[in-house]
């Protein structure tokens, strides 16, 4: 059952500069414009509730994903698999030798 949740065009709160806090003479309080989320609507300009954040930005964390992967399988197809692993230590030079020689200190 996929339910489609409309996206809605989030921008960076003015008031605590998309901190979700405000620092006041003597202690760090929630920001009340934007519900210490950071983020406010785009459009209206005001805070979203909690529950709506949660799913705003899910369905933002899920997106990413999606390209990260297509652009890890695009990497794989073209055989540039980056490296990983111990072996990654052995590539390039980490400049840490003399003169920025390829020390690996083994």
């Amino acid at each position: 059952m996929a339910r489609q949740v409309a996206v809605i065009p989030l921008a960076r709160c003015e008031i605590c500069q998309g901190q979700g806090v405000i620092k006041g003479i003597f202690h760090v309080m929630e920001c009340a414009g934007c519900n210490g989320a950071g983020l406010i609507d785009r459009t209206s300009h005001s805070a979203l509730s909690h529950a709506e954040m949660v799913q705003q930005l899910r369905v933002r964390l899920n997106r990413a994903n999606r390209r990260v992967d297509q652009q890890q399988e695009q990497l794989e197809r073209a055989g540039l698999v980056p490296v990983t692993g111990p072996e990654a230590d052995y590539q390039g030079n980490n400049k840490k030798g003399a003169g920025g020689a390829h020390f690996t200190g083994d």
